[in-house]
């Protein structure tokens, strides 16, 4: 007998009292279907509880998204985990879309899909063919992956608590993540279809703003280390010719790159 492997959705939200914001995020579909595990961060006395079951709450009194993350990785149950925020909207069928894509791709521990706004249109640019993928410059997002339980808890692989919303470097934290997945030899792919619909502008993705720019920076000096300076260079520069940043903008730019790598420094020394 095959035993089917099972879906577990952990959303990481903050001082909710009901479970009432579950109904947007999965319109017309039957909650008790899925296996659901919300990590509520919130203050003393404001508990969230749910007596429905097959939805899981771990209430934390820790704030990060990235702490979030983890906490739900350590007390997740599925076999395949599909990471969510609590300001999107599952399609329909989005979870045999991910069964079907483990099936197809059996080798992959992550899998990452798409996301459309509104409209139904994409909201980025995606390769133009799917399968298995070692690229590191495609851009992650949170509500685009899934990845197996156990390959992570093997591995000893965690989100990076100092970056994402609510850390030091607010944004690189599913890109980091990648890449402990590929150095730590486990095999990454990229299916060409939408599985969730976001509404408005998804976070830290303005290039030019300083928290991104700062993230990326940090998160690009774990990977290059002493050569960051030289891609900083090159990054302030590719900001000011797509015009993100106007000509007299590039030395701040490059204060704001080179004081993200002291910090990152620093926290490293600490650690």
């Amino acid at each position: 007998m095959i035993v089917k492997p099972t879906l577990e959705i952990m959303i990481s939200t903050m001082n909710r009292s009901d479970l009432s914001f579950l109904e947007a995020m999965f319109p017309d579909m039957d909650l008790s279907s899925y296996s659901i595990l919300i990590i509520n961060q919130t203050k003393l006395n404001q508990d969230l509880v749910s007596t429905t079951e097959g939805i899981r709450v771990i209430n934390s009194r820790e704030f990060g998204l990235s702490k979030s993350r983890n906490l739900a990785i350590e007390n997740a149950i599925g076999d395949i985990l599909v990471v969510a925020d609590d300001d999107i909207e599952y399609l329909p069928d989005f979870d045999k879309t991910i069964l079907r894509a483990y099936k197809t791709y059996n080798q992959a521990s992550l899998i990452s899909f798409q996301f459309v706004d509104e409209n139904d249109q994409l909201l980025k640019i995606y390769p133009k063919t799917e399968g298995y993928t070692t690229s590191t410059k495609r851009r992650l997002t949170s509500m685009e992956m899934t990845f197996k339980r156990e390959d992570i808890i093997d591995k000893g692989i965690r989100m990076n608590e100092n970056f994402g919303l609510g850390s030091t470097f607010p944004s690189a934290e599913e890109q980091l993540f990648k890449l402990s997945m590929l150095k730590a030899k486990l095999k990454v792919a990229f299916v060409a279809q939408p599985i969730v619909r976001h509404f408005g502008k998804t976070t830290g993705y303005n290039q030019a703003e300083p928290g991104y720019m700062r993230a990326l920076t940090a998160q690009k000096f774990l990977s290059y280390r002493h050569w960051t300076y030289l891609w900083l260079i090159k990054f302030v520069f590719f900001l000011y010719r797509h015009k993100y940043i106007s000509f007299f903008e590039q030395p701040k730019a490059y204060k704001i790159g080179i004081k993200a790598i002291n910090d990152i420094k620093s926290i490293e020394h600490e650690g």
